[in-house]
């Protein structure tokens, strides 16, 4: 019998930990933070691939979501909801320069492409 009661116990003091852990991490989030990964992808087939993610990574929605890509390319996103994500792409005759993303919020970030590693015999790694 005791046991018995050493297992409940055990999974108590775990369920209050898991559950004390969530409510920390939950009040630590910011009530309006973005995300920006520019990213410039070569491949083999289709040559150099351009895309911008934005993530919504605080508490709330975000509105009015304006990305400068570059000269005579802004585009417009009317809200992203927390947590969600949504890519951009360039026009093809966009001059690339820093990603600029603003809020009605007031969130600002500026970002420069980043190109990923490739490995070695990988599908669409290049050569």
């Amino acid at each position: 019998m005791e046991r018995i009661y050493l297992y409940y116990s055990l999974i108590g003091v775990i369920l209050v930990a898991v559950l004390i852990f969530l409510l920390i991490k939950q009040e630590s989030k910011v009530p309006y933070a973005l995300e920006v990964d520019a990213t410039k992808d070569t491949t083999d087939i289709a040559g150099t691939y351009y895309r911008v993610r934005v993530n919504n990574i605080g508490m709330y929605p975000l509105t009015s979501i304006n990305v400068y890509l570059g000269k005579n390319d802004l585009q417009h996103l009317d809200s992203l909801a927390s947590g969600e994500s949504f890519f951009f792409y360039p026009k093809p005759d966009t001059e690339l320069e820093t990603i600029k993303v603003t809020t009605k919020e007031g969130v600002n970030v500026s970002t420069d492409y980043r190109t990923p590693l490739k490995g070695i015999g990988l599908p669409g790694s290049g050569r």
